[in-house]
């Protein structure tokens, strides 16, 4: 990605390693691209590693296995204390973008409104 970080892309997973596909298959077709992808894994074995090490996105994602499993507010906090971008957007791992340029709108809207601490879409 590039040398700077506006926006971290947080995502607690657990285990559901189709819709997480889906997530990182989307985020790589954002026309924004001054993120990164923070993945705190709360699952007991390996599929989500075994699915992010293997994806076109892999060497965007900065990914953290759990070495207790902190339940879901837990990996929240968790991925959130990760983060490194001015902004933070969480995405479960079962939500996804459904227009490669939601993640733009995002930070324009971070941009244009620097009064602003907080953000939400229910659609993107």
């Amino acid at each position: 990605m590039a040398e700077e970080v506006f926006v971290s892309i947080c995502i607690p997973a657990y285990k559901r390693t189709d819709s997480l596909k889906r997530l990182l298959d989307s985020i790589l077709r954002q026309t924004y691209r001054l993120y990164e992808v923070i993945i705190t894994d709360d699952s007991p074995g390996t599929e989500v590693f075994d699915l992010v090490s293997g994806h076109p996105l892999a060497t965007a994602i900065r990914y953290f296995k759990n070495e207790l499993r902190l339940g879901a507010a837990g990996n929240w906090n968790e991925s959130i204390r990760r983060a490194k971008g001015e902004w933070i957007k969480i995405m479960h791992d079962d939500d996804w973008f459904s227009n490669p340029a939601a993640l733009q709108v995002f930070a324009d809207a971070a941009r244009h409104s620097p009064d602003s601490s907080f953000f939400f879409s229910n659609r993107s």
